[in-house]
């Protein structure tokens, strides 16, 4: 297998290793940019430094953000932090299209010369007297680059090419995926990216702990997610909670099957395997609309708690749900698609009661269910059983109803209630599945088809 490995991440290498001619552009909008904040004078602000890949150079080709990050003096309480943050971004950017960007708190995006850029406040803290999320990031700066040579961060490369390809890659609220920064921790952990994958390959259990010291057992026990990854620079800070359980699993699939059998396509996007029943698409249940524009995390926030509820009414009403996503352009336009074992209920449905030895139980369920019921009996279990009429027996029209009637009452949040009452609601099936096209196409696939991957 070593040739064969050698031989793909030696050509896999040529996709992420940046040109001459990109880093001298970034290094000069870097250096272009910091002057620009340095320019906005304020006794507040103690310090202006580059962060993220860049600045520690592991960037895949193509594919760089700039992080700079603005520190501010602790003495700042957090409403004139988050003002300041504010005004330095869209003072020093004001020459370019800018905007608010959210994640605990506000940061200006700009693009200069087609290079995303963010201008992120932190508060200039000693290491470990923390006051915001992002006061760690100059630190991680500092620790990547003090620990890693020029190899480690061309595995680091490899390790975020695979990780894009696969589709796991990414902290944010969307992916729920890898970071950077747990991709530079996990080179450093297993020293290659081939070790890396060997290492994640072998994981056989929930709450894994990955850590680079030793830590504290008390400490990890206060750690709740599906892997544990302690951050370096705060051990009482758990890096895996980001992860979803759905990309940490993917991850491991992925893993497993490159070292299976290695090969060029685990560096471009993984393509799905079309499902071998066209049947599977009829039992899809799609519902489209418009929403107003917030930030990224917070639209994303809003329709991953959303998609949660609507499934849960969804099987509430007997209508099983067997995978469910949703997505949006992060402008104006989302989507859930569900697909369920039927989109469509029998006319009658049972419902199982007590043991006919359990007295007031038995009685509860007659004085209950005797007025709606079609039939009420004891089965050869000497349950008692009742029938009913199905009152809605199509998805499609129990969510019409759901979203009309009860959006207040079923955990969808104020902000995507009025969206999905704005009269651009959409609720259909997926017989028609080749007129879907866009994002809404791009749901539906991740549903209904199988990773290439996971399938070798």
């Amino acid at each position: 297998m070593t040739k064969a490995v050698d031989s793909v991440t030696s050509q896999a290498s040529k996709y992420c290793e940046p040109s001459a001619a990109e880093k001298q552009k970034l290094a000069s909008i870097a250096s272009q940019v910091i002057g620009l904040v340095r320019n906005f004078r304020s006794p507040l602000v103690a310090g202006v430094v580059a962060g993220g890949s860049f600045a520690k150079g592991t960037w895949i080709r193509d594919d760089a953000d700039l992080d700079i990050f603005v520190k501010i003096q602790p003495s700042v309480d957090k409403v004139e932090f988050e003002k300041l943050g504010k005004a330095i971004g869209l003072q020093s950017l004001r020459k370019f299209r800018t905007r608010l960007r959210y994640s605990e708190h506000p940061y200006v995006e700009a693009f200069v010369r087609n290079v995303r850029v963010n201008i992120v406040p932190c508060y200039n803290v000693e290491k470990g007297s923390w006051r915001s999320a992002a006061d760690r990031s100059p630190f991680h700066t500092e620790y990547i680059l003090s620990k890693m040579n020029k190899q480690m961060k061309k595995e680091a490369r490899l390790l975020k090419k695979f990780l894009k390809s696969v589709g796991v890659y990414g902290a944010e609220i969307a992916r729920g995926g890898i970071s950077g920064y747990v991709t530079e921790i996990l080179i450093l952990k297993y020293g290659s990216f081939i070790s890396t994958l060997q290492g994640i390959a072998e994981i056989a259990k929930e709450r894994h702990v990955i850590s680079l010291d030793e830590v504290d057992n008390d400490i990890l026990k206060t750690f709740q997610s599906k892997i544990i990854i302690v951050d370096p620079i705060d051990h009482r800070r758990n890096l895996g909670t980001a992860i979803s359980a759905e990309s940490l699993a993917r991850f491991i699939l992925a893993a497993r099957a490159f070292i299976r059998r290695p090969s060029l396509e685990f560096f471009n996007r993984i393509k799905y395997r079309k499902p071998r029943s066209h049947q599977i698409n009829s039992n899809l249940l799609i519902i489209e609309f418009e929403h107003k524009y917030r930030s990224p995390d917070t639209i994303w926030g809003q329709l991953k708690k959303t998609l949660s509820s609507v499934s849960k009414q969804l099987e509430l009403a007997h209508f099983k749900v067997i995978r469910a996503t949703c997505i949006t352009d992060e402008k104006e336009f989302a989507c859930f698609v569900f697909l369920l074992q039927s989109v469509r209920l029998p006319c009658y449905m049972e419902r199982i009661g007590p043991e006919v030895f359990r007295k007031k139980e038995s009685f509860d369920f007659i004085t209950k269910n005797s007025k709606d019921s079609l039939l009420i009996w004891p089965n050869r279990e000497m349950r008692l059983m009742g029938l009913f009429k199905t009152r809605i027996t199509n998805a499609a029209d129990y969510l019409y109803f759901l979203l009309s009637e009860r959006a207040g009452n079923v955990g969808i949040t104020r902000g995507l209630r009025e969206d999905l009452q704005n009269g651009t609601l959409k609720i259909y099936t997926g017989e028609k599945i080749g007129m879907i096209k866009g994002i809404v196409r791009d749901a539906v696939n991740d549903i209904i088809s199988t990773e290439r991957f996971i399938s070798q």
